[in-house]
């Protein structure tokens, strides 16, 4: 039981981090302020593989050219 009461007051921390970045997010965006990079909810990972999903999915999305005569 202690085990569990552990994990949930780490996953609360972990959520209570995620809400005040959320806050902040939110303040910069109304006060036309440049906005905080994207955080994960587990504090060692990166938004790297966000980033590289926007990044195909542009690419992939983007108008081909073609030659035309």
């Amino acid at each position: 039981m202690e085990l569990l009461n552990l994990l949930l007051a780490a996953l609360l921390l972990l959520l209570l981090r995620k809400l005040v970045w959320c806050f902040q997010w939110l303040w910069c965006y109304y006060h036309g302020r440049e906005t905080p990079a994207p955080i994960s909810l587990f504090p060692r990972r990166t938004g790297e593989t966000f980033e590289g999903h926007i990044r195909r999915d542009k690419e992939e999305t983007a108008p081909r050219h073609t030659k035309s005569e």
